[in-house]
C-alpha cells in the first residue's frame, strides 16, 4: 500500500503533467497566429494599389 501506491500515483501523474505543461508553447503559437498579420495584410495591400489612383492616371 505504501510502496506501490504513493510512488506510482506520484510518478505516473508527474510525467504526464510535465508533458502537458511543455505543450503550453502550442497555445502560445496559436495566439501568435499569422491571422493577425493576414487580416491586416489584405486591407493594406488593397489600400496600397489605390484603385482610384490607377483610374485617375489613365483618365
Amino acid at each position: 500500500m505504501s510502496r506501490p501506491s504513493p510512488p506510482w500515483t506520484s510518478s505516473s501523474p508527474l510525467p504526464p503533467f510535465t508533458v502537458s505543461l511543455p505543450a503550453s508553447p502550442r497555445t502560445r503559437s496559436l495566439p501568435i497566429p499569422p491571422a493577425r498579420l493576414s487580416p491586416l495584410s489584405p486591407p493594406r495591400t488593397v489600400s496600397s494599389p489605390s484603385p482610384p489612383v490607377t483610374t485617375s492616371r489613365p483618365s
